[in-house]
């Protein structure tokens, strides 16, 4: 573990230039010590066949790579990326002249030029230029060499171990790069789907209820408002009867209390019928979507006797809740405030009829 730690605090080691962004330097760091290791392992192995050309040639990459990862603490960013480049390009196409067109030299194109878009992200047309060289330089190499004999001679066994080892270890290496350059991003990503989330349940809900708020209730109407040719909706407005009182005798926190349990009995007895909301102070909001009137009334019903379970304990006291609701089909031949008016006269309709009542 020390190992470990000890290793990542020279990877993450800062640049000489303290203005720029230290990723790309940890990321070819971090290819620089990966192809190293590979071309060390693949030296070896070439020595223990007694192979000592290719043996040579792992070594000098595996001394490249090593020079680049020292020099990373020194470089400027895009020198640094120019300097990974060319070593790349020089393990490309030492391996189409030494073993043949036949080498997976095809999958160095695409990497350089992912190396090259993650460094310079904000140089569109240098983009567009470097995959053009690129392109230029692949098509020139394959054009020059893909015809020609390999140099060195390989069973074909030996062959088909270095094409695919060299395919594995860059494909290894673009996951490499791609997680780095990507995790950031996912990850801010997921904050701002996550932040504006939050922005918008805390403009559309109620902060003490935890309903819907007035305003959603509204966009809720609005949308129903586009579809009331096609389908029914009946809206009620319902009022807590005598609140006052219970502010002025017990105080605001019992009022608190006594709104957040006709919010939770109210959703527990219209469920997934309907659309409750805090209209406002003690008043609610509930629409009934594809239900008329008589439907509506039952559930209704269902919420008058939900709400009369409530008892509010205080001190020596229970306080007890009764509304009045005024609830009627939505007309489509009229304007969108002038039903809510509907809902509204009629709950005061009710009021003046003596409250805990549904008048439909």
């Amino acid at each position: 573990m020390n190992i470990l730690r000890a290793l990542n605090r020279i990877i993450t080691k800062d640049t000489a230039d303290q203005n720029e962004s230290k990723k790309m330097a940890v990321l070819i760091r971090t290819l620089c010590l990966t192809l190293s290791a590979f071309f060390l392992v693949s030296a070896l192995a070439f020595l223990v066949r007694g192979s000592s050309g290719p043996a040579v040639g792992n070594f000098m990459l595996c001394a490249i790579y090593l020079f680049v990862f020292v020099i990373s603490y020194i470089l400027s960013k895009m020198a640094l990326t120019w300097s990974f480049i060319a070593a790349t390009t020089f393990w490309a196409c030492s391996i189409l002249w030494l073993f043949g067109p036949d080498s997976s030299f095809q999958i160095f194109p695409p990497f350089l030029i992912l190396i090259f878009f993650f460094a310079s992200y904000d140089r569109f047309s240098m983009k567009i230029i470097f995959a053009l060289i690129t392109f230029v330089i692949y098509l020139g190499m394959s054009i020059l060499y893909g015809d020609s004999e390999p140099v060195i001679q390989l069973s074909p066994a030996a062959h088909h171990c270095v094409r695919d080892s060299s395919m594995f270890i860059v494909i290894f290496c673009t996951c490499i790069a791609s997680h780095v350059f990507s995790k950031d991003s996912l990850t801010m990503e997921n904050k701002l789907i996550e932040y504006n989330k939050k922005l918008k349940e805390k403009a559309s809900t109620d902060p003490l209820t935890g309903l819907n708020n007035r305003g959603m209730a509204m966009d809720y109407l609005q949308e129903f408002a586009k579809k009331a040719d096609t389908m029914m909706c009946c809206i009620c407005i319902c009022d807590i009867d005598h609140f006052k009182r219970v502010n002025d005798n017990y105080g605001h926190d019992v009022g608190d209390v006594v709104l957040k349990s006709v919010a939770l009995a109210m959703t527990t007895a219209v469920g997934e019928s309907g659309f409750v909301a805090r209209w406002g102070g003690e008043e609610f909001f509930i629409a009934f979507p594809d239900l008329n009137g008589d439907e509506a009334l039952a559930i209704l019903y269902k919420v008058q006797s939900e709400i009369k379970k409530i008892a509010v304990a205080v001190r020596d006291d229970i306080v007890g809740v009764t509304l009045t609701y005024g609830l009627c089909e939505y007309d489509k031949e009229k304007a969108l405030d002038d039903n809510i008016k509907d809902a509204d006269e009629k709950l005061y309709a009710g009021k003046e009829a003596g409250r805990n009542r549904i008048v439909y």
